[in-house]
């Protein structure tokens, strides 16, 4: 029983060698791959939205910072929508650089260089704000209906801090909301 064991444990041991050698000098034909198919978007012609965006937000940064807020989508409709303080000759020299993407204009009160500038304002003063007992949040300008309206500061408490922050900076348009610590995102 005992030769019996060893020779059935020694026969696949000594035939190993053999079917790597074998494997090896047989050319094997490459697994078959295939392209993957190219990346749906969800709403037809938002790869086009999007695009004309970036040619938007590029040019007019660049050309008329005074003015240009942001750009915006809506996806749905279709339509690019380009955020600027109401400026002649903007609108007409925006229009050309993205044919066939219908574009809307919606008028802002500031330009993102305006409102970025005052975002490095406050946020250089938030020591300031935290050695007179208001708690900043956070900071941001270029949310849902605020876009060139305001610089949004979220506060812990609203109600007593809005009239001191407005008061401090009154060349400034600022909004006070409700805000609170930001919260880690975790795996779990």
């Amino acid at each position: 029983m005992r030769r019996r064991l060893t020779a059935l444990l020694s026969v696949p041991l000594l035939a190993l060698p053999a079917a790597c050698a074998a494997a090896s000098a047989t050319p094997q034909a490459p697994p078959a791959f295939t392209t993957p198919a190219p990346a749906q978007s969800y709403w037809p012609g938002q790869d086009e939205l999007m695009a004309a965006a970036g040619v938007v937000e590029d040019h007019a940064a660049r050309n008329w910072s005074r003015v240009y807020t942001s750009v915006s989508l809506d996806v749905p409709a279709g339509v690019l929508l380009v955020h600027r303080v109401p400026t002649p000759g903007f609108d007409a020299e925006i229009r050309p650089l993205v044919r066939g993407v219908t574009v809307r204009f919606v008028d802002t009160a500031h330009s993102a260089r305006t409102l970025d500038g005052w975002f490095e304002r406050v946020q250089a003063d938030v020591s300031y704000w935290q050695r007179r007992g208001v708690t900043i949040h956070s900071l941001w300008w270029n949310g849902e209906g605020s876009a060139g309206r305001c610089l949004t500061v979220e506060v812990a408490n609203p109600r007593r801090d809005a009239a001191l922050i407005t008061k401090h900076y009154t060349d400034m348009s600022i909004c006070v909301r409700q805000g609170g610590p930001a919260e880690p995102l975790t795996a779990n």
